[in-house]
């Protein structure tokens, strides 16, 4: 009996091949329709992103042309902001600059400083330590007075200067280079004004006081002073004031202190010192000069009979710091 080989894997094998293959397309199809689904799905949802990002760009290019606009408008308005400010300065600040620089360099002026600072020891004098001195006179002295108006006597009114009082402090400092004995001077006060000098003077033991005054009224406000001085004060009570012209006066006969607040101009010294000159040549004897605010210095150094004083070095200290006026002092060769 044969045997007839079983083929049933063949015959079996048959109907699975095709199975396979089914389910091979199958998911081939599906992969294929998910990548559709997928792609449609990314196509719906890029659409609005894309016309979001559309809008968006829009609205910034909108915005950059509003912010350009403004930004242009802008730097124009500061385009002419500047120049008008350029203008208003080149106008006003720069001619103010130019005024207030102008008015600094002349107030920092070397003798704009002096001046000033000469203006404020006077006051200082005047307001602060003349005021005790001051209150003991009748008829007041601190004042200026000028020659207009006054009545004066002689033929030198144009030569004359303006009252001016004399410093109390100062009086003082200069007195004290006089090293000898003041018993011994006659003071003479030449433009006497309203005697301040003179009381002055009355409270040092000089021998004799006397003054010249030129101006009317000026030489009754100093007797006025002089009958009211209190004698409590004086030391020397022999105290006159002469109404008259300098340079028609000689000096007293003895030793004496002349002492000249600037109170005449070049031409009127030049007399005066003569006249002391021929009376020195005449009788050599112990003459001082103190000059305040001095004019024609050269006169009395050319004259061979006087020769320069200093202050001691305290007075001299005072002087520098605290003066409103220069300081000329004199003696006599003899």
């Amino acid at each position: 009996m044969s045997v007839v080989p079983h083929r049933s894997d063949k015959a079996g094998s048959q109907p699975i091949a095709p199975s396979r293959r089914r389910v091979k397309d199958l998911a081939t199809n599906a992969l294929a329709a998910s990548r559709e689904a997928w792609s449609k799905m990314v196509g719906r949802k890029a659409a609005p992103a894309a016309a979001t990002n559309d809008r968006a760009a829009e609205r910034v290019a909108r915005l950059a042309d509003k912010t350009k606009n403004r930004t242009a408008t802008a730097v124009a308005a500061s385009k002419v902001g500047i120049a008008r400010a350029v203008e208003i300065g080149r106008d006003n600040v720069l001619p103010e600059l130019e005024r207030t620089g102008a008015m600094l360099k002349d107030l920092t002026r070397p003798e704009r400083l002096r001046h000033d600072y000469r203006e404020y020891l006077i006051r200082l004098h005047e307001r602060v330590l003349d005021r005790h001195t001051e209150s003991l006179f009748f008829v007041p002295t601190k004042d200026h007075v000028a020659l207009a108006g006054l009545t004066i006597r002689g033929e030198n009114r144009q030569y004359g200067h303006d009252y001016r009082p004399t410093p109390c402090a100062l009086f003082a400092w200069t007195l004290a280079s006089i090293d000898y004995d003041l018993s011994r001077l006659t003071f003479v006060d030449y433009g006497a004004g309203k005697g301040r000098v003179l009381l002055l003077a009355s409270e040092h033991p000089f021998a004799a006081i006397g003054g010249i005054e030129f101006a009317e009224e000026l030489h009754d406000d100093a007797i006025m002073n002089i009958a009211q001085f209190p004698r409590s004060r004086m030391k020397c009570r022999t105290v006159e004031c002469v109404l008259d012209d300098a340079s028609a006066l000689g000096p007293p006969e003895g030793e004496s202190v002349h002492y000249f607040f600037n109170p005449f101009a070049r031409e009127v010294f030049a007399e005066v010192l003569h006249n002391l000159v021929v009376s020195y040549r005449k009788r050599p004897r112990r003459l001082y000069l103190i000059l305040i605010d001095p004019v024609a210095t050269d006169l009395i150094d050319e004259s061979g009979v006087f020769q320069r004083l200093e202050l001691p070095l305290q007075e001299r200290i005072k002087v520098k710091l605290f003066s409103p006026y220069e300081i000329s002092l004199y003696r006599s060769l003899a």
